[in-house]
């Protein structure tokens, strides 16, 4: 709890340090400061980077919100991009190559959630949650979605299903293009169930029908 406590303040001090840096001095107004810091998580390191290249315009003030989203990913994949480090990020051309590379990412994980990195399952895969029965979390992968192969080797990791066997994309393909598949995970444990109403199979995860 001390620890805690001595973060949030060593936090609240440099942030405030960053204030006197740029607002005091003119350089910031007090809503650009405020929208950098919502922006940045309240990361000094991030505030700082975002307050001095919008200081010296060459982030518009326009755009700081977009920033929220960008420094999310770079949290996740930072591997993936030219510098890990943000402050190596320093002209417009850099900031260019920062921001095509985040649109890049989001757009990637988007279309296919399972490249999401550093995100708890029942988070990146909420859109297919259809809820809770009997202490099973029940996902849908909705029929003709080809492109959620990913999703079903994550979700049915574990398993011996040959729609998750992350080796091939032919089985998968076929159940789907008949009807959607049914995954039921039980939070804390190994079993799970995948459910097919087209092919009348429900099978545990060692792939022996239930």
């Amino acid at each position: 709890m001390a620890q805690i406590l001595l973060k949030n303040l060593l936090l609240e001090v440099s942030l405030d340090q960053i204030k006197t840096q740029f607002v005091d001095t003119g350089k910031l107004t007090d809503s650009e400061f405020t929208e950098i810091i919502d922006s940045s998580g309240g990361k000094s390191a991030y505030a700082t980077w975002l307050s001095k290249k919008v200081a010296d315009k060459i982030i518009n003030a326009e755009d700081i919100y977009k920033y929220n989203a960008y420094f999310k990913v770079f949290d996740r994949r930072k591997r993936e991009y030219v510098f890990q480090d943000l402050n190596q990020y320093k002209t417009i051309n850099d900031i260019s190559q920062f921001i095509t590379k985040s649109v890049e990412i989001a757009a990637a994980e988007q279309k296919d959630p399972s490249q999401q990195k550093g995100i708890a399952k029942s988070d990146k895969y909420d859109e297919f949650k259809l809820g809770s029965v009997d202490g099973f979390d029940v996902y849908e992968l909705p029929i003709g979605r080809t492109d959620l192969y990913g999703v079903s080797c994550e979700l049915g990791s574990g398993t011996e299903w040959c729609t998750a066997s992350g080796r091939t994309k032919n089985y998968f393909d076929k159940y789907i293009a008949a009807g959607p598949l049914f995954i039921f995970i039980k939070p804390g444990s190994d079993e799970k169930y995948q459910f097919s109403y087209e092919e009348s199979q429900f099978m545990n995860k060692n792939d022996r029908p239930v």
